[in-house]
């Protein structure tokens, strides 16, 4: 039910996720990929692709890429990159990433960027990461990260679940851990980082209903008065913003 939730709603929100600026910056592409110690000889798999930006970015890098999504509209946008960048040695594919498509030990280097938070079954999904990953290979996550505060959590919960219909739980830095440790990945390094979002642009990312636009502004409303919140939701220049944590861990298999 949440798969098909996940391919409707990104299928409706392809173009606007495709045009968000967070997805195109170049200096978070690069810094993602300084992470991941990405080689020129690395053929480099990136699970829930979506519009392929990290995937293209990397490709002239690389000996291959792969990008895969279970958006059939995400990836009708990444192949359209892909022809107009010319691209060879890059390849997208609409699939399940529950199944990925993919032969076993076939990457020397598995990602997944900005996903994790929509998927119910995290752990069928990482353990096909590392199936499709060769020994001594690399597998890494990058995606937001829960708040530490949990009534903070709860609000900021709430809230995505209303800007975005297929989001399903932000994973916490120990629920992160505990899918490289239960299955025997070494991690070999982790990074944190805060980004502020505009919430006006962090709304036209995805595609609301007009019943969940009635409802987040009422959410907004209330939590710029909750004292609780003050120091995660912010004005700038008369527009809102808020506090975003984020978290990229890797490990080798």
């Amino acid at each position: 039910m949440q798969n098909q939730i996940i391919k409707d709603q990104f299928n409706k929100q392809a173009e606007n996720f495709a045009n968000w600026w967070i997805g195109k910056k170049t200096e978070y592409l690069q810094a993602y990929f300084d992470f991941c110690g990405i080689q020129l000889t690395d053929r480099v798999l990136d699970v829930a692709c979506g519009p392929g930006e990290f995937t293209l970015f990397i490709a002239r890098r690389v000996s291959k890429a792969q990008g895969i999504d279970i958006s059939d509209k995400e990836i009708e946008i990444a192949n359209s990159l892909r022809k107009e960048f010319g691209l060879n040695n890059l390849g997208f594919e609409c699939a399940d990433v529950e199944n990925l498509p993919c032969t076993d030990n076939s990457f020397s280097v598995v990602v997944s960027k900005s996903a994790f938070h929509h998927f119910v079954n995290s752990g069928i999904i990482f353990k096909e990461m590392i199936r499709c990953c060769e020994t001594g290979g690399k597998i890494s996550i990058q995606d937001i990260v829960a708040y530490t505060d949990h009534y903070v959590n709860d609000f900021f919960e709430s809230f995505d679940k209303l800007v975005d219909i297929s989001h399903n739980k932000t994973l916490s830095e120990k629920e992160f851990n505990r899918l490289y440790e239960e299955n025997s990945i070494e991690k070999t390094g982790e990074f944190r980082l805060t980004v502020d979002l505009n919430v006006k642009e962090y709304l036209e990312h995805a595609r609301q209903e007009q019943e969940n636009s009635i409802k987040i502004r009422e959410l907004m409303e209330t939590g710029e008065k909750d004292k609780k919140l003050s120091g995660y939701l912010f004005r700038n220049n008369g527009e809102l913003f808020f506090k975003r944590p984020v978290y990229l861990i890797i490990g080798r298999k």
